[in-house]
């Protein structure tokens, strides 16, 4: 894929197949899904932010907090379900460092591609 799509302050990827497409329009060319508008996609960033996700893993991953901000509440549950174990803590340690890492564009891809309460955002 063009390294200068994922750059341009006029690209966006699609909620659907999460391909990179023009931020004015209304449906993706490739999949046909229609796009929804906010403030934040207007001004070319992602609803979800890459650092609130990173630390909200970080501090309170291991009750799955960061699974529920990112759209990932059946993960959340489990989480809170297995918070006694300390493994959710662990994993969400590595998540947290991961999120803080991805490019803002690639975040952004990844969080748009999200589809239901099992999603992993890798």
């Amino acid at each position: 894929m063009d390294q200068q799509a994922f750059e341009s302050p006029t690209m966006v990827f699609c909620h659907a197949c999460a391909k990179p497409l023009h931020l004015s329009a209304v449906a993706c060319p490739s999949c046909g899904a229609a796009q929804r508008k906010s403030e934040a996609l207007d001004a070319g960033e992602s609803e979800k932010s890459k650092v609130t996700a990173g630390v909200l893993a970080l501090l309170l991953g291991g009750l799955g907090i960061h699974k529920f901000y990112t759209g990932a509440w059946g993960w959340g549950i489990v989480y809170i379900l297995l918070c006694w174990t300390y493994v959710p803590g662990l994993i969400a340690v590595v998540e947290g460092i991961r999120y803080l890492v991805l490019s803002k564009q690639e975040f952004a891809r990844k969080a748009a591609a999200m589809q239901g309460p099992f999603a992993w955002l890798w």
